[in-house]
């Protein structure tokens, strides 16, 4: 069998569908895929979209499969492969590589680039990357590929990239079966029981967590703990949704001073250090505590456990409950307030973030939120309702990733973006492939960069900024060019208006249309 169509053939154990920006390096592949007409190759016209499909389609439990060309693929898809790798999403990636060899092959080098494309490919991805390796002998392709994939879906999960030269592609490999599992870790019982010592001895205790809900059972493992024994959670809408927003526990304010133990899950900055001076113990619940990745490291913890999340919670057993009715009390009240000041929002004149925050999660639909929707204004009672920005803040990935999410699952879902973050997703490529998947897309307009100003204004608070670098940025009519490929559009300045146009956004998707509702945010 030829590699390109046994890397095909091993490709559809784990995935119907392969994101792929092609080149000159893929000509084995595209004749096997000829022949096997599985898996699909979906075709998205530049790197930073594909690879951000390929992530949300791996958010739906499936594993993203992104090729991409050589060098110029790389370095474009690089960033998203980022994102995927500090917030631990698999994903396998599959680069072609320069021939090397320059005669006596179909596949040799024929084009000027050939030579100045060739290059250490690996070391370019190897710090984003949970594995990369250049494939040198066709005898090698199945304990690569096996081996990738079950470093990809062991914990800490995360993207693996190999490497391919066109040699390599078109020569014969023996079809065989690598037994090679992926791993999940464990909590041994002694460091349960000494966890249940510290948290039945303290008084105060909160979780604060990011991502804890990337797993439906470690999702139900914190909803579990957190309602038996009254503790509560804070960062309930992270990175994922971690706890329901409308659960018992679910706690917007907490003055982490006050509480005499932390327990942080599944979260590598519990806290600003600069902001709030925390002396309470710490247990660190995590698939990798260290976080070694990440060169200087501040935070300390007195019990640091390396396992999974449902594994630790539901074999912990506590002999009582900690917060009383008052606390309880206190968390309702403050929910109570702020439904209240959404309804205020509602009578304004003009688009607040926070009410749009609410209107867009009622409509029901799972969020890829990139930096502008407040989800503690949002509802986000299930699993996967919620995705939000990836720890290393690569932007442009929210456009892509809820279209991957759609392929995957067939779900309608909505992408919330800002005006930054929408021109960062290639609007262009995301036309192309919104065309074939249609979504909802609501972007929340600030005319500006506002994390820039904010930024200025933290390190410079006595400066009156009135101008700032991007302060005219305008994406003007760029969301209005959906309709040229079928889709709708619609400009929003007040809240009547943004229900309206979320309306018929609804309406037009059930319809197979894509839509962009534009709302001018104050």
């Amino acid at each position: 069998m030829e590699v390109g169509e046994y890397i095909l053939t091993f490709i559809k154990k784990y995935a119907d569908k392969v994101f792929i920006v092609s080149g000159t390096d893929y000509p084995a592949f595209i004749r096997a895929q000829n022949k096997l007409k599985e898996p699909e190759f979906v075709i998205v016209p530049h790197e930073i979209t594909a690879a951000s499909v390929a992530i949300g389609y791996s958010l739906s439990g499936k594993l993203g499969v992104l090729m991409v060309h050589t060098v110029p693929g790389t370095l474009n898809s690089l960033g998203i492969i980022a994102d995927a790798y500090t917030s631990r999403i698999p994903l396998l990636i599959i680069a072609g590589k320069s021939p090397y060899t320059s005669k006596g092959s179909t596949a040799s080098r024929d084009l000027r680039i050939h030579w100045t494309q060739d290059a250490d490919q690996e070391e370019l991805v190897r710090r984003y990357v949970k594995f990369a390796y250049e494939v040198r002998d066709p005898s090698q392709i199945p304990y690569v590929l096996s081996r990738a994939v079950q470093i990809a879906l062991s914990e800490p999960q995360g993207p693996v990239y190999i490497a391919i030269p066109r040699e390599i592609s078109i020569s014969n490999v023996e079809s065989k079966e690598i037994r090679m599992s992926y791993y999940y870790p464990g909590t041994p019982e002694n460091i349960i029981e000494k966890a249940k010592e510290m948290i039945e001895k303290s008084s105060y205790p909160v979780i604060v967590t990011w991502r804890s809900g990337r797993k439906e059972s470690w999702f139900e493992a914190i909803k579990d703990f957190a309602d038996k024994y009254n503790i509560p959670v804070v960062n309930y809408i992270g990175e994922r949704v971690n706890y329901p927003s409308s659960g018992k526990m679910a706690v917007d304010n907490y003055d982490l001073r006050n509480a005499d133990l932390i327990i942080e899950v599944e979260t590598e900055v519990p806290w600003i250090p600069k902001k709030e001076n925390i002396d309470a113990k710490i247990i660190r619940i995590d698939s990798d505590p260290s976080y070694s990745y990440i060169p200087y490291y501040d935070f300390e913890c007195d019990l640091c456990v390396q396992t999974s999340v449902d594994d630790f919670f539901n074999r912990l057993k506590l002999s009582n409950k900690k917060y009383d009715e008052n606390f309880l009390d206190k968390i309702l009240h403050e929910k109570e307030e702020k439904i209240k000041s959404i309804e205020k929002l509602s009578d304004r004149d003009s688009i607040d973030k926070n009410y749009a925050s609410y209107v867009v999660s009622r409509l029901g639909f799972p969020i890829f939120n990139e930096y502008d929707l407040n989800p503690k204004y949002g509802i986000f009672n299930e699993f996967n309702s919620y995705f939000g920005d990836p720890a290393i803040g690569h932007l442009g990935w929210a456009l892509g990733a809820s279209v991957g999410y759609k392929i995957a699952t067939g779900k309608d879902v909505i992408s919330v973006v800002g005006d930054g973050s929408f021109i960062f997703g290639v609007p262009s490529a995301f036309y192309y492939i919104v065309k074939k998947y249609p979504i909802l897309t609501v972007i929340f307009d600030n005319k500006g960069w506002n994390a820039v100003r904010k930024a200025v204004r933290e390190v410079y608070p006595d400066i009156d900024l009135k101008e700032y670098p991007g302060a005219d940025f305008d994406i003007e009519k760029i969301p209005s060019s959906i309709e040229s490929i079928g889709g709708y559009y619609e400009y929003a300045e007040r809240p009547d208006e943004l229900l309206e146009s979320l309306k018929k956004g609804v309406e037009k998707i059930r319809l197979g249309k894509p839509v962009i509702v534009h709302a001018k945010i104050i």
